[in-house]
Order: structure tokens, then C-alpha cells, then sequence
């Protein structure tokens, strides 16, 4: 492949700078793209081009992407395909899927590509045809173009929306993963609600609750809120009989004889005496 592509510095500044994986696909995306208009043959039908499309699908992108990288360092298709995904939820490309093969088109093309059909009057229109796309046509480009609200958009959406960290991409990818281990996206949704509402933002709490879940087995919208359910239930029934139960007052068991009147014995005084004196004649005795 020859030809080059124009990098700014301020891609420094974009969240992808900050993922090196998601970064490498971006790259990869921006050299696959034509730079000019061309025909391309996929299977028996022929595919044409504009500058910045590329013909791809999963498995061939998973080929270029992970080519020469070591077998423990490659990437599944379906990861790369959910990021690249994510890049088309971001704004950076747009992805035109068929049952056999997806056009991808970079978005503001000629920003990355800049030569002189820029002054060609085809060239412009090309160029006003992408902006219009960018700006949200809301006529047939854009369902050409397969912009239909997906799971990864709902997520991001609500993450960004909720202050979790709009550049944080490592994480974003960590929670996209759960999709890929099964889990629907109302789930996810949902974990970010309980996060929100609980003022936990950050991805280590929304994790926890989706890990839980997952081993659980709570894939799917209907099993979480059957065990939310569930846990409300078993909650109001324990308040309900803590606040019926009532601590027994102990009472101290008194012995028998603290019921009875007490009556002093008689004491005769004579007796008292003559013991008294038999008790200091042994003492008188003793002391002899």
C-alpha cells in the first residue's frame, strides 16, 4: 500500500489517544481509506469508492489488525469490531453493513487527505455531501449511511450524559466487553443507573454490580428486575417484623423466703447473761 495521510498534533487531545489499541485501529482505518474514487470488487459484485471508504468486514479486519502481532497480544474479531463501533458512535467514521461486507467512510476525509481536488468542483460536492452527513441529515444519507441508534450509542450516551468520564476510553471499552460476555445493553443501563443514582460515578462501581450479576446469571432485563424485585420484597418484610417485634421486659425471679413478713425471734436477757460470764471465766482461764 503507498500514499500517506495528514495526522495533527491535536489528535493528542482526542480520547483515543489515550487507548494505544483503539488508537492502532483509527490509524489503520485512515490508511485502508481510498484516496480517490475507484471500483472495488468484493465476491462477484463491484463495490465503487469514494475517497476515505474502505470495503471491510470482521474477519478481514481482524487479519489486518493483528497482523505480525505475537498470538497472546491479538485481538478476537469481535472486540475490534465493537470498537470500531465505538468509533462510528464518537463521530470519527460512518459503517454501511450488508449481509457480506461493510463500507466504512471516514468522516471529514479531506482534513486527513488534502490535495488538489479540493479545488475541483467534484471534489466539493463530495466534501458537502460528508458535511451534510456530519451535521445529522435527517433524509436518506443517513439511513444509507446506518446511523440507527445501537446498544454501544445508548451506553455511551448515557455514560457521557452522566458525568463517568467523557474521555476516559479505556473504561468505555472495559463496559462495552459485558455486551460481548452476553449481557444485554438495558443491564448495562441499568448498572449505570444504580451507579448514577447512588452518586458512585466511576466504572469500578458500575463493574461490581455487573459482575455480580453475571455470576448470577441476571443477563437480561427481565432476570434483574425479577431479583430487584425479589430483594425489595425480602427487604420489607424484614422491616415489617422488626417493627412488630417487641424485646421481652425481664423480670428479676425473687426467692421465696422475700415474700414472707419477717418476724424477729424472742431473746431472753438472763440467758444472754449467764452466757456471758461462762464465756469470761474461759477467757480467765486461759489466760492463767
Amino acid at each position: 500500500m503507498q500514499g500517506w495521510v495528514s495526522i495533527h498534533r491535536k489528535i493528542m487531545n482526542n480520547p483515543v489517544w489515550q487507548d494505544s489499541k483503539l488508537l492502532k485501529l483509527w490509524m489503520l482505518c485512515l490508511l485502508e481509506a481510498s484516496h480517490k474514487d475507484h471500483e472495488q470488487l468484493v465476491g462477484k459484485q463491484i463495490i465503487k469508492l469514494q475517497p476515505g471508504q474502505f470495503v471491510t468486514g470482521r474477519f478481514s479486519l481482524e487479519k489486518s489488525y493483528n497482523d505480525g502481532v505475537k498470538k497472546s497480544e491479538k485481538v478476537p474479531e469481535s472486540t475490534l469490531w465493537r470498537w470500531l463501533k465505538f468509533l462510528e458512535t464518537n463521530d470519527f467514521l460512518n459503517i454501511k453493513s450488508t449481509t457480506k461486507y461493510s463500507v466504512v467512510t471516514i468522516k471529514n476525509w479531506n482534513l486527513y487527505q488534502p490535495n488538489e481536488q479540493q479545488m475541483n468542483n467534484k471534489w466539493t460536492a463530495n466534501e458537502q455531501q460528508v458535511n451534510t452527513n456530519n451535521n445529522g441529515n435527517k433524509g436518506n444519507n443517513e439511513k444509507n449511511l446506518n446511523t440507527t441508534t445501537t446498544p454501544e450509542k445508548l451506553i455511551m450516551d448515557f455514560w457521557d450524559s452522566n458525568g463517568f468520564g467523557f474521555t476516559n476510553t479505556s473504561a468505555k471499552n472495559k463496559l462495552l466487553m459485558f455486551l460481548d460476555e452476553g449481557l444485554e445493553a438495558d443491564v448495562i443501563l441499568r448498572a449505570l443507573e444504580i451507579a448514577s443514582n447512588n452518586n458512585k460515578i466511576s466504572y469500578a462501581y458500575v463493574e461490581k454490580v455487573l459482575i455480580d450479576w453475571s455470576k448470577r446469571g441476571l443477563k437480561t432485563m427481565k432476570l434483574v428486575q425479577a431479583a430487584e424485585a425479589e430483594r425489595e420484597q425480602q427487604k420489607n418484610q424484614k422491616q415489617a417484623r422488626s417493627g412488630s417485634y417487641k424485646k421481652p421486659i425481664r423480670q428479676e425471679q425473687m426467692p421465696e423466703y422475700m415474700d414472707q413478713e419477717y418476724v424477729p425471734v424472742p431473746v431472753d436477757s438472763d440467758e444472754i447473761e449467764t452466757k456471758k460470764r461462762a464465756m469470761e471465766e474461759k477467757l480467765k482461764q486461759f489466760r492463767k
